[in-house]
């Protein structure tokens, strides 16, 4: 497999404005919840899910801030000098007119021990996801028309209501273990070997847990 994360990068950089009291957020300690609502119910998922796909789904983690998924990717990856200012320049400012219409309402970004840049987007809700997800798919649409295999290898790692991209496989790898799950919309993905598939949250993708190349 093609670095998976990287691939979404190539489809599109999202980048925004934060207000850093909204960024901050409350709660758990970490500020990141495993296990929240299941995914078999909501979301408009399907109601007949096999074992291992409601256990994909149910570890799906959830932040309650911008800043609390970087600090909860921090447990996982290097990630160093994680940052959620928008003037910073390891950001992609260029991209900012995506923001609104894939649903992002914050982003972050850290070094990966010089191998590049963990990218966060935050929306913070179902239903941004939803609008991120849809909006992916609707990118990939548009570039399979030229290129059948675009995102073939997926896109970014999901968790509940934050999108991830990594610098490369290494990342990937230390990724597998994050509960996160790798977004696939492009229409000739057939999965293979041991990599498992649970609904997306818009017909037409599915989330995997294939992170290795």
């Amino acid at each position: 497999m093609a670095a998976v994360l990287v691939a979404g990068a190539a489809v599109v950089s999202l980048a925004g404005c934060e207000d850093k009291d909204d960024a901050q957020g409350s709660g758990s300690d970490t500020g990141v919840e495993i296990g929240r609502n299941g995914g078999t119910t909501g979301g408009g998922l399907p109601g007949q899910l096999t074992t291992r796909q409601k256990l994909m789904l149910d570890n799906l983690p959830e932040s309650d801030s911008v800043m609390a998924a970087g600090e909860y990717l921090q447990r996982f990856t290097t990630c160093e000098r994680y940052s959620i200012d928008p003037a910073d320049t390891r950001y992609y400012p260029m991209d900012e007119e995506f923001d609104e219409s894939w649903g992002v309402r914050f982003r972050g970004t850290c070094g990966d021990g010089g191998n590049g840049y963990i990218r966060v987007f935050w929306t913070g809700t179902d239903e941004g996801m939803k609008q991120f997800q849809e909006a992916y798919r609707d990118d990939i649409a548009e570039r399979v028309k030229t290129s059948p295999s675009a995102g073939i290898d997926g896109g970014f790692g999901i968790g509940r209501n934050f999108a991830v991209i990594a610098p490369g496989s290494d990342t990937l790898r230390d990724l597998s273990s994050s509960h996160l799950l790798v977004l696939n919309c492009n229409p000739n993905f057939e999965a293979t070997g041991d990599v498992s598939t649970a609904p997306a949250e818009v017909d037409g993708c599915v989330l995997t847990d294939d992170f290795i190349d």
